[in-house]
């Protein structure tokens, strides 16, 4: 009678621990299970073993192959069966995930991504094979409760030294490793840690808008150097005689304006040095003046083989890191004021011919007198645009020729600019795309002014009045 009625004490016990094991299964996939070399991002559970089904034998990804004999195994398990030949496959695939090589980069390549660090789900889906053999033993009668308490305690172990070590190494990172390795999704990871902070800036250490000097150790660009030091453009710089004071503009990104100036003496210098042990970073009040910011750099070796600087450049890193010496300095340098939205405060006609130059000026390609000034104007395309002046503001207009069937249709494209600055201010256009596989530009002539306001601008020409709302950039 005893032995009748441990029989159904022991198959309880044994669904206790594949209900346990399937709840730490499906957890698993809501998790990150591990983020890769050079992307920021971590690959969640549910995107692992959808591509590692997949793709998992090209990497040597073996251990992925393990949830199939789990699922076969779970099943035989919830109907009373005690599977056997699935839990071994199963245990020994899951062995073979040190010889997991990393993610695929993309075809054209073929660069395989090494994992950076493991994350929670990669011990909870660890755990729930362990759980679902510990209930195969159990139905077996290979395990006694006593035993299954071990394992259960010994998981517990493994959990807590797992928020040991994920404390211990964020300890000795900086905010950039524990932003980019050890953010809390990740339990450990395998880079090294370079031991230099990120250098934080509170506000700009000069006023925003200086024209600040470049000096830049040419060892730290030569071509096919190892680590490359990458610098951000500045928007107000100082090099080759020149000053230069850049804007982009915020609807459509692909259009830049370069002003050209006289270069001042003395002024602030962006100045990178080469180090013993990596590169330095700073911001000199003048040359050979005062440090006003500073950032050092260690050259070491990332995880996957490659010599990069640490702290990392958002630009030359890992892939959607959000923050980098490069961020840092131009958050000193005042930069990045240039995101909000500019106004357009008055309303104004335009009707002075203002064209961009047609000739490129001092041997410099793209560099055109624009309204009495050395300007380079981006994209290409923009420069043969027609211009005109008003008080406040400079308009380059585009009208392309919608016309079909001896219909005239024009459609107007408008770019405004600060006259005094030369700032890109807004772009201007009605909506419409060409309704025929090509449509040419209207004669230059066709417009003759502009009407501006701030959501609504009209084009003047021949063809009469041309309407176009205000872009706003998603």
């Amino acid at each position: 009678m005893t032995d009748i009625a441990l029989e159904p004490q022991k198959e309880r016990r044994a669904t206790a621990w594949v209900l346990a094991a399937l709840a730490c299964w499906g957890l698993s996939l809501l998790l990150p299970g591990f983020m890769v070399d050079t992307r920021a991002a971590p690959w969640f559970g549910g995107a692992i073993l959808l591509m590692g089904l997949l793709f998992g034998w090209m990497v040597q990804g073996w251990a992925v192959y393990a949830n199939l004999f789990f699922a076969v195994a779970a099943i035989a398990l919830m109907r009373g069966r005690t599977p056997r030949l699935s839990i071994i496959a199963m245990l020994a695939l899951a062995a073979t995930l040190p010889l997991y090589r990393g993610v695929i980069q993309d075809e054209g390549s073929g660069t395989i991504l090494p994992v950076a660090s493991w994350g929670w789900g990669a011990l909870l889906w660890l755990a729930s094979l362990v759980l679902l053999a510990t209930a195969t033993a159990l139905r077996r009668g290979l395990l006694s409760p006593a035993g299954a308490r071990n394992v259960a305690f010994s998981l517990g172990a493994c959990l807590f030294a797992a928020v040991v070590l994920h404390v211990y190494q964020r300890s000795f990172a900086n905010d950039q490793e524990r932003a980019v390795y050890l953010s809390p999704s990740m339990i450990f990871t395998k880079a090294s840690f370079c031991g230099v902070a990120l250098t934080p800036v509170a506000a700009p250490v000069v006023p925003p808008g200086t024209i600040v000097r470049l000096d830049v150790d040419p060892q730290l660009r030569e071509p096919g150097s190892s680590p490359y030091l990458w610098l951000p453009k500045l928007s107000n710089d100082q090099q080759g005689g020149f000053s230069w004071v850049s804007w982009q503009d915020l609807s459509v990104s692909s259009v830049h304006v370069k002003v050209q100036m006289d270069a001042a003496p003395g002024g602030p210098q962006v100045e990178a040095r080469k180090t013993a042990d990596g590169a330095v970073v700073r911001v000199l009040a003048a040359p050979g003046g005062r440090i006003l910011y500073e950032q050092r750099l260690r050259a070491t070796t990332g995880v996957n083989g490659h010599r990069i600087y640490c702290p990392m450049s958002t630009q030359f890193g890992f892939k959607g890191l959000q923050i980098g010496y490069d961020t840092q300095l131009l958050r000193a340098l005042g930069e990045g004021s240039q995101a909000s939205r500019r106004e357009i405060s008055r309303d104004e006609v335009a009707r002075t011919p203002c064209d961009p130059g047609a000739q490129d000026l001092d041997g410099v390609q793209g560099l055109q007198l624009w309204d009495g000034r050395k300007v380079i104007l981006q994209p290409e395309s923009i420069r043969t645009r027609k211009g005109f002046c008003s008080d406040s503001y400079v308009v380059l207009v585009y009208v392309s020729d919608h016309s079909a069937a001896g219909v005239p249709d024009m459609s107007p494209v408008a770019q405004v600019f600060d006259r005094r600055t030369l700032r890109p201010l807004a772009v201007f256009n009605d909506r419409r795309v060409c309704p025929h596989p090509r449509c040419a530009e209207a004669p230059r002539d066709l417009a003759t002014g502009v009407r501006i306001a701030d959501m609504r601008l009209v084009v003047e020409s021949g063809a009469g009045d041309l309407a176009a709302t205000r872009y706003e950039r998603p």
